[in-house]
């Protein structure tokens, strides 16, 4: 007896009805329609992804063309009857009515003049003489020119299908004459369903997250999917279990998904590094890994934002645990997280470390601030400012603006008004959870420590009790505080930034207007470097003194040159001097040169321009 051939599981569960071609109903419709009503065109473009029935769907309909069972006695009066001669040979691969051509191979010229000829012989014993053409988009323009003749007035006979993954790269005119059905990519439901009734088919016991695995293999493609049962089958026998799968497919375990976003929420950043070690010792591969963690991501997003979680292409188990971890997760937090791996994946694929750039990844995502809702912060702000005792009235005018003048200190507490007994069950936010949402108050008690001044005041006392009351700094007190401490301030910049604080040393603080401190710089070089660093300065400056945290800008003034004369006649152009004279001339003058050669022991040079 003759063993029996093996066939793969894509060859061997090839549809041969219509109703058998999985998630193409749009198409198979028409086309059993166009059958019913005798409405068949006589060129057709099928195009979409790799692997949805494309090809097949030209096979079914060149057998439900020629078969010889009248529409009447057919299944749903258009399937073909697979019982009668036309059928069978088709099936057992013997029809001469039938031409498979792979335009991939065969996309010269002299093909397509070699097919013209052929389309002129009738068909023998049947009703059309079709050809399939696969990957018609690899036809040269020239090959497409000669077949534009015989595709726009074709014999009565012929009938042509055209198959493509690439419908943009056919010549319009090609397209122009060919009736188009675009194939849709097929959901994983759809291949799970199928690739259940094959394993009924085959006698293989297969867990559901197993079969979700194979059909996410797929992408969209069943063939692909199927391509991946063998295998899976071959590896794992007649018993298909998702752990033994997944690490025989080389697929990355979903729990090292959920262990980063676990480790993301804990802003652990040594389980960070120790989670890529495990992927890098198990083998997979990082760009696959960085795909599967964006998906991973998408999913906890879809679980936060979604009641529904059909959107989540997994198991139910896995849904239910996808639902639970996405609970300590915002939306905005989800979304940050998903363009820092989108930025990976582009990052892995020119980058000469891709382990350094998933480690630095992961550690940013570690190290993320998680986000506040904007609408539970406004309505605490708005609590709050209902409850502060000290609103003022609305129909009160607003105050005027004292002028500058001595320190302004509010009542004491004793002589305060009582506040208002506020019920437990309405007491707003307390400071403690204000600050761990906003910071610390913009407000703060200003305390200061300054020996007496030149005038013989003395400090102010520190404040005994913790009470609210405040002490506003006068423009005028803060200048002369800043002026007297500002060398140790820029003894403090310079241990930081040598340069700045070299260029710090010939200043001195000028005025404050409103919150703009006024800096006067000698030389106006050194007033545009300094104002360069303002944002350095004016944080060193709110770190050094309490009270400068009022000042928000710094500004520095250098002295304008003097009114020129008034314009007079041009002199004639001065000879050019000599640069001995030059050079002699800036070490003496500039004051810039002359820190250079002290400092770091500089040469002038004449250099050339260049």
């Amino acid at each position: 007896m003759q063993e029996q051939r093996y066939l793969v599981a894509a060859r061997k569960y090839r549809p041969q009805l219509f109703r058998e071609l999985v998630a193409q109903e749009h198409v198979t419709e028409t086309l059993k329609n166009a059958l019913r009503l005798n409405r068949l065109g006589h060129a057709y473009l099928f195009s979409g992804p790799r692997g949805v029935g494309k090809t097949t769907a030209a096979r079914l309909l060149a057998k439900a063309i020629n078969c010889q069972t009248p529409l009447e006695e057919r299944e749903d009066h258009a399937e073909p009857c697979r019982r009668c001669e036309a059928c069978v040979a088709f099936e057992e691969g013997r029809s001469l009515n039938v031409f498979e051509i792979d335009a991939a191979s065969n996309n010269k010229v002299e093909d397509v003049r070699e097919l013209r000829e052929t389309v002129r012989v009738p068909p023998q014993g049947a009703r059309k003489k079709v050809y399939i053409i696969d990957e018609v988009h690899m036809l040269s323009n020239a090959a497409f020119n000669a077949l534009l003749k015989t595709l726009e007035e074709p014999p009565p006979h012929a009938l042509f299908i055209f198959a493509t993954t690439e419908p943009h790269k056919v010549l319009p005119t090609i397209l122009s004459r060919c009736q188009r059905f675009d194939f849709r990519r097929i959901p994983v439901e759809a291949i799970v369903a199928r690739l259940r009734e094959i394993c009924v088919a085959e006698g293989v016991e297969a867990d559901d997250e197993s079969l979700m695995l194979l059909a996410r293999k797929g992408d969209g493609a069943l063939r692909d999917a199927l391509s991946a049962f063998d295998q899976a089958v071959s590896l794992c026998g007649t018993t298909l279990r998702y752990a033994e799968l997944a690490q025989a497919l080389g697929v990355v375990d979903l729990d090292l998904y959920f262990a980063v976003t676990d480790h993301v929420r804990e802003g652990n950043g040594a389980g960070m590094l120790a989670v890529v070690e495990q992927v890098v010792r198990s083998g997979y591969d990082l760009q696959e890994f960085a795909i599967g963690l964006a998906e991973h991501l998408r999913n906890l997003l879809v679980a936060r934002t979604m009641p529904d979680l059909s959107l989540i292409e997994a198991g139910e188990a896995t849904r239910r645990r996808y639902a639970e971890a996405a609970q300590a997760f915002e939306e905005a937090d989800l979304l940050r997280l998903l363009g820092l791996v989108a930025d990976l994946e582009s990052r892995l694929k020119s980058s000469a470390q891709p382990r350094l750039q998933l480690e630095l990844t992961l550690l940013r995502m570690a190290s993320l601030p998680h986000a506040v809702d904007l609408r539970r912060a406004l309505d605490m702000l708005e609590r709050l400012a209902k409850t502060s005792p000290s609103r003022p009235d609305s129909d009160a005018p607003p105050p005027t603006r004292p002028a500058p003048g001595p320190a302004v200190r509010s009542t004491p507490a004793a002589s305060k008004p009582p506040r208002p007994e506020v019920a437990p069950e309405s007491r707003p936010h307390t400071a403690s959870e204000t600050t761990s949402l906003f910071g610390p108050p913009a407000l703060e008690r200003l305390k200061r420590n300054r020996p007496e001044g030149s005038g013989g005041q003395a400090a102010l006392a520190p404040v005994e009790e913790a009470t609210d009351v405040l002490v506003a700094e006068s423009p005028a007190e803060l200048l002369a505080a800043l002026q007297e401490r500002w060398p140790e301030f820029v003894r403090r910049v310079a241990q930081i930034r040598r340069h700045v604080g070299m260029v710090l040393e010939d200043t001195r603080p000028e005025s404050i207007e409103g919150t703009t401190l006024w800096v006067y710089v000698r030389d106006p070089a050194y007033a545009r470097l300094l104002q360069n660093q303002e944002k350095f300065l004016l944080q060193q400056l709110h770190a050094f003194m309490e009270e400068a945290q009022q000042l928000t800008a710094l500004r520095f003034r250098a002295p304008e040159p003097e009114d020129e004369a008034p314009a007079q006649a041009a002199p004639p152009a001065p000879e050019p001097e000599d640069p001995t004279l030059v050079l002699e001339r800036l070490r003496r003058t500039s004051p810039v040169v002359q820190k250079l050669i002290d400092q770091f022991g500089c040469e002038l040079y004449w250099g050339n321009g260049q």
